[in-house]
């Protein structure tokens, strides 16, 4: 019956975006019920994101999209804010440009580009205005009073903040990108960033795994930029499925972009580039900066017994003039693998802090 119903669901052409999209057949009042949502483990069916029951072969909505609260609850609780404010958005299956109706008619007037970018993790609502949509938004979409807000009121990221380390310089790598010739639109989204880092007393290697999906027919290259705070610049080399072509370096900035070259690609096809960032030298943390909201992210970070450490965060930084703040504490596994996956990563920087 499982397989029915999912083969039902493919027929009718239904499709979220995303990764690790988790589909779970259930019964409701003995007939059989899809549902598709994000996430894993045991909250899986409370953030659920749509469900479906089978019908004449063709599955159509329960409920017309709108579920019991508890179905939700647990991003609610958790946020972030943007990722609280799309579920339910897609929980009650209203287009933002309905939203947008629905607010102006309570004399609320919000675009539908402030809406996207709420709802990405792009923006946030901060003046009183946009505060009053904000509650008005938890009206429209049927949530409890205060649930939305609730998030706002918490930073983006939570945690004790750390000492101040130079991010990367905006002008330099713009320098770089220019020396290669980058300017404009790319043509490329990068859904997903994978890095696998080992660290040992002598430096550290990561291995750097992007899907990029081509905007446009044509697109046969991707710059990637490194930076370290100290020592040599990095060493960047190609991976599978791509080569390395002109590389630029800035010493002062300590700063590197390097070109990944591949074969064109098709306007809507996905490619996965490897490359290995190699450094003589280790910060006492390793991360990446994420531009744009949405994106899969996932970190690792294996340490060499030699370099004992003993402690281990997840940090985040809001931009290069901002300090790292803690997170959370994460648990070293056997002793030597920290971990961190984000299906739903806000923009800024995202990383793993260590302490021997």
């Amino acid at each position: 019956m499982c397989r029915e119903v999912l083969d039902a669901a493919c027929r009718a052409g239904h499709r979220r975006q995303g990764f690790a999209d988790i589909v779970v057949a259930v019964r409701a009042g003995g007939k059989p019920v899809l549902r598709i949502g994000w996430g894993c483990g045991e909250a899986t069916e409370r953030r659920c994101l749509q469900e479906w029951r089978c019908g004449d072969g063709i599955p159509v909505p329960a409920g017309k999209g709108r579920f019991p609260i508890d179905d939700i609850h647990d991003v609610l609780l958790t946020g972030p804010f943007h990722t609280a404010l799309r579920w339910a958005i897609d929980s009650r299956g209203l287009s933002l440009d309905r939203l947008r109706e629905r607010l102006a008619s309570r004399g609320l007037p919000v675009s539908v580009s402030t809406l996207s970018n709420w709802q990405r993790g792009a923006g946030r609502p901060r003046r009183v205005d946009s505060l009053r949509a904000v509650a008005a938004l938890e009206v429209v979409l049927d949530l409890p009073d205060g649930a939305l807000r609730r998030l706002l009121a918490e930073p983006a990221h939570r945690g004790r903040r750390q000492s101040f380390s130079p991010g990367t310089s905006r002008p330099a790598a713009a320098r770089l990108r220019a020396a290669l010739d980058v300017s404009g639109d790319p043509g490329l989204d990068v859904p997903a960033v994978q890095d696998d880092v080992t660290v040992t007393v002598s430096g550290c290697l990561a291995v750097v795994r992007v899907v990029v999906r081509a905007r446009r027919s044509g697109v046969d290259r991707h710059v990637v930029l490194c930076h370290v705070s100290s020592g040599a610049p990095p060493e960047i080399q190609a991976g599978r499925d791509t080569r390395l072509g002109r590389v630029r370096t800035d010493p002062e900035a300590q700063l590197v972009a390097a070109e990944l070259l591949f074969a064109p690609l098709g306007r809507g096809e996905t490619l996965a580039l490897e490359y290995q960032v190699a450094a003589e030298t280790c910060e006492s943390y390793y991360g990446r900066w994420l531009s744009g909201a949405g994106r899969r992210l996932e970190l690792a970070v294996r340490f060499e017994p030699e370099v004992g450490v003993k402690r281990v965060h997840r940090i985040w930084r809001l931009d290069s003039h901002s300090l790292h703040k803690d997170v959370a504490p994460l648990r070293l596994i056997d002793g030597r693998l920290a971990h961190v996956v984000d299906f739903d990563a806000s923009p800024g920087f995202h990383g793993i802090r260590w302490a021997r």
